[in-house]
């Protein structure tokens, strides 16, 4: 049998051969040297850490009441107007945070106001992120734009606004900017 065949025994060896030098070549050592004669510290990375389950927090400084609200498809629950004491939302469980400190981390952050009403916006999360990470506060503020923060304590409220009611702020009639500044849609967007 000539040594190159295609077909056999020879096949096979070959293609082991090459898997081997292949996996031989992509292995790497923990303990490799650097050029300066110090071992080579493994890092992990992001995706091979464990997620940590944060408790997400609603925060309300608009005009009206908001149905409904999740974070990468959690649901974050119901946000009342604020008032000067409080965001207007309660604590729901949990949002999956992957900790690495180097990149601001994107949410898709999704509401409603009531009916069939959805609007979407991409926000990232940007640091410094605690040491020991607990919340992630989702605040909406009055001009549209929305912030999301990781931290340790329960999130500090960022406006306090005078409420009217439960459900609306002003005497004067609501106004909401989510039309202008997300995506929105009848029906939920997937």
């Amino acid at each position: 049998m000539k040594p190159w065949t295609t077909s056999g025994r020879g096949l096979r060896v070959r293609v082991l051969l090459v898997a081997l030098a292949v996996l031989a070549a992509c292995k790497k050592s923990k303990t490799d040297a650097k050029p300066d004669g110090q071992p080579e510290q493994s890092v992990e990375s992001p995706a091979s850490l464990e997620p940590i389950s944060l408790e997400i927090n609603g925060f309300n400084y608009t005009d009206l009441y908001i149905d409904s609200f999740e974070v990468n498809g959690r649901g974050g629950g119901n946000i009342f107007v604020s008032t000067p004491e409080s965001g207007g939302g309660g604590g729901t469980c949990c949002a999956s945070w992957w900790p690495d400190p180097k990149d601001p981390m994107p949410l898709k952050i999704k509401w409603t106001r009531g009916g069939d009403r959805w609007c979407e916006k991409e926000v990232l999360v940007t640091g410094p992120v605690p040491a020991n990470p607990r919340h992630l506060g989702v605040h909406f503020f009055p001009d549209g734009h929305i912030e999301a923060e990781v931290t340790e304590q329960f999130p500090e409220v960022k406006l306090r606004l005078e409420s009217v009611s439960p459900v609306e702020r002003k005497k004067t009639g609501n106004k909401v900017a989510d039309e202008q500044v997300a995506r929105c849609q009848n029906g939920y967007p997937y």
